[in-house]
């Protein structure tokens, strides 16, 4: 159900965050500051119908957290690698999440390097 007053864009799109450490440092490759991070995430959710609806929520935050707890569960030790969320009709939803340095591929299903375990 659509929100009154909401129209969503027909397309989804795709936004992808690059993690460093657990620090939000690129969106879709191009280098942001933390701040620049929730903003632009802010934003581009807000143009699909995601708004707060009391004035401290941000669904770009929401956004982030949820795109850093996916990482968590593919990476080994620090948390770095790319989330791809999909943006659509109100939702915002985790497609992927990499680390290089995983041991495991959720997307082949290729087992992992022994020579490093």
């Amino acid at each position: 159900m659509t929100p009154e007053g909401f129209t969503f864009p027909e397309d989804p799109e795709k936004l992808v965050v690059t993690f460093d450490e657990g620090v939000p440092v690129a969106i879709d490759g191009e280098t942001v500051t933390l701040l620049e991070a929730f903003q632009q995430v802010n934003r581009r959710i807000g143009a699909f119908g995601l708004k707060g609806r009391e004035i401290y929520e941000g669904p770009g935050a929401a956004a982030l957290v949820t795109a850093h707890e996916e990482l968590e569960k593919v990476s080994l030790g620090q948390v770095s690698g790319e989330v791809r969320l999909i943006l659509h009709r109100g939702n915002a939803v985790v497609n992927s999440a990499r680390d290089e340095r995983a041991l495991y591929d959720f997307t082949t299903g290729a087992t992992f390097d022994r020579s490093v375990a």
